[in-house]
């Protein structure tokens, strides 16, 4: 791992003794910026690596720094590979030339790993921050790699500081990479910016550095209530998945709707919000509800929100006892009540997802679980809090189909049809088609017991059956006892191959009315052909004349015919 370069500016402002302008006249704050160095920062963005934009918005942001803020600078993972604990001190808290702090980034040897936490907490304790007001601006383009998570440490900080606020800016991060970040930044009521590249990057630097310079004098900032989601009463915290949260004014507009007051993407947001009532509505899953809570600013506290709902996990299985589906699988989950119909049941969500889990409000469900032409159905009925893992058995197997000219020729891997049909014919004597699929090799799945299919590829057609057992995967060869020819149509006087010819291909024998019966026909040049084993007769028509000649074909066999044509005949 080489460079990642986060840059984490803490921005610190206190002030002590007289006025907050007599404070502000002698220092205009401190600031610590901390380094963490591994490879991905040497990806690109638009041509240039990462560490380049990083180093060049740095001199920009340090250009225009406030000779007032004293400065710090803090690195880790330049020192010693897979190491956590290798964090420095590399410039202490004073008032440095910008090229100093510039030049200082240059040396850095990244080598190391990336302890995000543990170097945001060593800074934070650097700058006093449970007795002053820290603000922090980090700029990343990765996630902490050495196990500690940054949104505990942003609650940690935010709790026991005077007054902690992260600003975030994420640099060119995957879509995985933005949640930590952001609960970072929205944890602690700060700014989450994206950057996606130089300009971006520069600019969101400018804009958090305005920010932090035109912060308040420090107070004392009291503790922040929490929200937290539970299925029911008396059960622990949802944790390990989305939930989102909307706090609004408590009454509806005069338009009808809710005056938007925060948002969080948290588990469990901490709310700083002035004395009075308000309207929270969470989302997690399926799950939308909503209340009315009380704050008091003085007095913070936990507000649970009882989703009166229960969690539903989903796995397919071939049969009882057998292997659980991985893939082809299709899963519908419907509302109903006791007693509903079908028709009126309501979809609620599909997916493909092998193995779905699903938070709900408690009531029934019919699941449908769907894989090739298999339908396997359940009701559930969930209760509030309850965790329930289903097992939905399909009592179903598996064919892959296989074609050949005959046993030991290769693999017929083009052009080729395979139907699945009813096994009984209808009042017209046909098979009513159920499924089609023209790969060379497709796999079905079907319900045990026995089933009808036929497949063609040229003029060749072969009806079989195939019997599936639940929970196996058949493989089937289908020899066609067929061979196939190519035609080339050559002028008898030049030995020149003809172009624009038509061919026709028929049985060799008239039939009962006195004409040919037509197997198959072409316009190019030099077509192929597969045929059933036997004599064909073929017509060649080129320039107004026609040509006609025999041919044999074997099973097995591929072979090229030319057929010699008087081109002026």
């Amino acid at each position: 791992m080489w460079l990642r370069l986060f840059l984490v500016v803490f921005f610190f402002c206190s002030i002590q003794g007289s006025t907050l302008a007599e404070d502000q006249s002698k220092n205009a704050g401190r600031a610590i910026l901390v380094l963490d160095s591994s490879g991905s920062m040497w990806g690109k963005v638009k041509g240039r690596t990462k560490v380049d934009i990083a180093q060049e918005s740095i001199l920009r942001l340090m250009k225009a720094w406030d000779p007032n803020i004293e400065l710090g600078l803090i690195a880790y993972g330049h020192r010693r590979k897979d190491d956590c604990n290798d964090i420095e001190l590399i410039l202490p808290v004073a008032l440095h030339r910008p090229k100093d702090v510039v030049k200082a980034i240059k040396h850095l040897n990244a080598k190391g790993l990336t302890p995000l936490s543990a170097a945001v907490k060593m800074a934070a304790q650097t700058l006093r921050y449970s007795k002053e007001r820290a603000t922090v601006i980090l700029v990343s383009d990765g996630i902490e790699t050495c196990g500690m998570d940054p949104c505990a440490v942003a609650e940690e900080l935010e709790r026991s500081g005077v007054s902690f606020t992260a600003h975030v800016i994420g640099f060119d991060l995957k879509k995985e990479e933005l949640a930590d970040l952001q609960c970072l930044a929205e944890g602690t009521g700060g700014m989450f910016i994206e950057a996606m590249d130089a300009a971006t990057l520069t600019e969101a630097l400018k804009t958090v550095e305005k920010t932090v310079a035109a912060a308040p004098p420090a107070i004392r900032v009291p503790p922040a209530s929490r929200l937290v989601a539970v299925l029911t009463s008396g059960m622990e915290p949802l944790h390990n998945q989305e939930i989102n949260w909307y706090v609004t004014a408590p009454d509806k507009d005069s338009d009808g709707t809710y005056k938007a007051i925060k948002k969080y993407r948290h588990i469990n947001p901490r709310l700083r919000l002035e004395t009075g009532k308000y309207r929270v509505e969470v989302k997690t899953g399926l799950v939308s509800t909503e209340t009315i809570i009380q704050i008091d600013a003085t007095k913070p506290i936990e507000h649970v929100v009882n989703l009166n709902a229960g969690q539903l996990a989903l796995v397919g299985y071939y049969k009882k006892g057998g292997e659980r589906l991985k893939k082809r699988t299709r899963w519908n989950l419907y509302a109903t009540r006791p007693g509903t119909t079908v028709a009126k049941r309501r979809l609620i969500d599909s997916t493909n997802f092998a193995e779905p889990s699903y938070t709900l409000k408690a009531g029934t469900y019919q699941v449908e679980l769907q894989s090739g032409l298999v339908q396997a159905t359940m009701t559930v009925d969930l209760k509030p809090g309850e965790v329930l893992e289903k097992k939905v058995f399909l009592n179903a197997g598996q064919v892959s189909l296989q074609a050949v000219l005959k046993e030991g020729s290769p693999l017929i891997d083009t052009s080729i049809h395979w139907y699945l049909t009813k096994n009984m014919p209808n009042a017209k004597g046909e098979h009513k088609i159920l499924d089609h699929n023209s790969s060379s090799a497709p796999t079905f799945t079907l319900g045990a017991g026995r089933h009808r299919f036929f497949v063609t590829t040229g003029s060749v057609e072969k009806v079989f059956e195939v019997k599936i057992e639940p929970d196996r995967l058949i493989k089937k060869r289908i020899s066609l006892d067929a061979g196939k020819v190519k035609l080339i149509a050559v002028d008898k006087a030049s030995g020149q191959s003809l172009k624009k010819v038509r061919w026709t291909v028929t049985r060799p024998e008239k039939n009962a009315k006195g004409a040919y019966d037509n197997v198959t026909y072409s316009s190019y040049s030099t077509p192929s052909f597969i045929l059933s084993e036997g004599r064909y007769r073929v017509v060649i028509e080129f320039g107004g004349t026609q040509s006609i000649t025999v041919i044999n074909v074997k099973a097995g066999e591929t072979k090229e015919i030319q057929v010699r044509v008087s081109a002026s005949s």
